[in-house]
């Protein structure tokens, strides 16, 4: 397994890529489940390739964007290639982290095309901001309701969890997908957590919520060769992973991603305490 971490980038509450892919990898580590899941991570994308071709599982931990570990300044598809090509032979099992889900691309707003096709082959959609209003070829950010979030119960990733919770956090909706364009969905896809919200970003302030829809915001993905993926918009917040039911679900991402079975009552891993999140340096709860 590979985590690949990126840079923290939003003062230490939350956007903290480099403290949740070590925090992952110690939790995965101190867990019952140590022995049979060996466990290496870097910072950014590795110059040793092998740990890509070799690993059965690889988390990415990210901003996105011209910040997104996929990127590279000289060739903006020279990593998305490379793993694509592994996906593509190999039936690794991927889960991307909130803004990760967005392509690399050469800054906020620009949509690079090749990288952004990949990333709907890989998760089954792409996140895309184009401006703010009512545009539906943009995805948009929602600060910071507390969703009443629905579970898909049918589905081995959500083992152990309630029918329904409530998370406060950041989301992503409108995601760009194939074939209609918009909201993961499709055979492949399974919508792990959702709710009802805005259809565009200016629907947000629409109390009588007439032009809302049931969107996911954790959902899973199988791919064409049989890949399992998974991908979360939640997570902005560093103190997410504190929720026994999304560290619960994101545990149980791992067993699935992995073509482990999920355990009836979950994957036995103790969610993170607050202890433990501020034990990583520069880091704080909102």
């Amino acid at each position: 397994m590979l985590i690949i971490r990126g840079a923290s980038t939003h003062g230490g509450d939350s956007h903290n890529n480099d403290e949740v892919g070590l925090l992952i990898k110690d939790k995965l580590e101190a867990s019952q489940y140590a022995e049979s899941l060996e466990v290496q991570t870097t910072f950014n994308y590795p110059e040793d390739l092998s740990l890509v071709e070799n690993a059965d599982l690889i988390i990415i931990s990210s901003d996105g964007g011209a910040k997104h570990v996929l990127g590279n300044k000289a060739d903006p598809t020279k990593h998305m290639k490379h793993l694509d090509g592994v996906l593509k032979k190999n039936k690794t099992g991927l889960i991307v982290i909130h803004w990760a889900t967005d392509a690399p691309s050469g800054g906020m707003g620009q949509l690079h095309r090749e990288n952004a096709r990949m990333m709907m082959d890989w998760i089954g959609a792409v996140y895309y901001w184009v401006n703010k209003g009512n545009d539906p070829a943009s995805s948009f950010t929602w600060k910071f309701p507390k969703l009443d979030l629905e579970v898909d119960k049918s589905h081995p990733i959500s083992n152990g969890l309630p029918e329904r919770f409530t998370l406060k956090d950041e989301y992503y909706f409108n995601f760009f997908t194939v074939p209609d364009g918009r909201n993961p969905g499709s055979d492949q896809v399974t919508f792990l957590h959702s709710a009802n919200a805005p259809s565009y970003r200016g629907d947000i302030k629409d109390k009588e919520k007439k032009n809302w829809r049931h969107q996911a915001v954790y959902w899973s993905f199988e791919r064409e060769n049989g890949g399992r993926s998974v991908a979360m918009t939640s997570a902005h917040f560093y103190r997410t992973w504190a929720n026994p039911h999304f560290f619960q679900s994101f545990a149980n991402s791992v067993f699935w991603t992995l073509g482990l079975e999920v355990p009836e009552d979950g994957v036995n891993i103790p969610t993170p305490t607050a202890e433990e999140l501020l034990s990583y340096e520069g880091t704080k709860l909102y």
